[in-house]
């Protein structure tokens, strides 16, 4: 009986060593540790959530930083500079959500909150410095049967925006009006090989219509979907002499 006791405890002794060995071993696995860029996120939706943007901005900034890529971390950045009325490094980092986003949610969302921007802050570029960047994009040398220059409307657009939907309809409507008069552009502002147009003439949420009269240069301008009118009214002053 005092055999089978001893042989008894020996086992129990040994169990609860394993059990203790097997403990420690697993204390001793490092526990991962979040990258700065997951801390920094948490951190700046953490301060956001409770008004505290200047600590928010901050927190985003960093995150921008470790992950320049990140269409997250620019729209809540953007947001967060729209909120405290900065609003030009406001368009600039949606716009960079919407090139990096190329349709996904950020995106969509970069490009509403765009929308809520000043007026004067989303216009594209116009006026007489235009007409060089048009001569450089070869948009000023677009000619009709009868040999004369035409206008030009650029429309940007991505495939994901139900606004540059309703816009294309109403242009398609538009150029059997206009026939061979006017030069009807698309640009889709998901192809990396337009950003130079896009960065050209400054352009920000989608869509936007630019309309260039015969010497390329940017006289009218629409944003978000005008309606068939507001387009045709664009393309009355580009197709006005004088």
């Amino acid at each position: 009986m005092l055999r089978k006791s001893s042989k008894l405890i020996s086992a129990v002794c040994a169990s609860v060593l394993l059990t203790g060995m097997l403990y420690l071993r697993a204390s001793a696995v490092p526990v991962p540790t979040a990258s700065p860029y997951t801390r920094c996120m948490t951190q700046g939706k953490a301060c956001a959530s409770r008004g505290d943007l200047k600590n928010a901005i901050t927190h985003f900034q960093i995150a921008v930083k470790e992950n320049p890529n990140s269409c997250e971390a620019h729209l809540l950045l953007g947001q967060s500079y729209c909120k405290v009325k900065q609003y030009v490094k406001a368009k600039d980092e949606l716009r960079r959500a919407i090139r990096l986003g190329k349709g996904n949610k950020n995106a969509q969302m970069a490009n509403q909150s765009l929308m809520q921007l000043p007026k004067n802050i989303l216009s594209p570029k116009t006026g007489s410095d235009t007409r060089m960047i048009a001569s450089m994009l070869g948009l000023s040398r677009v000619r009709g049967a009868d040999g004369e220059t035409k206008p030009t409307v650029i429309d940007f657009y991505a495939s994901w925006c139900q606004p540059c939907k309703q816009t294309n309809t109403a242009l398609d409507k538009l150029k059997e009006s206009y026939g061979d008069r006017v030069s009807f552009m698309r640009v889709d502002v998901d192809d990396p090989d337009n950003e130079r147009i896009i960065d050209q003439y400054e352009v920000s949420p989608i869509p936007t219509l630019v309309f260039l009269n015969t010497e390329g240069e940017v006289v009218s301008f629409t944003i978000g979907f005008s309606g068939e009118k507001g387009i045709d009214d664009g393309i009355k002053k580009i197709l006005t002499k004088g």
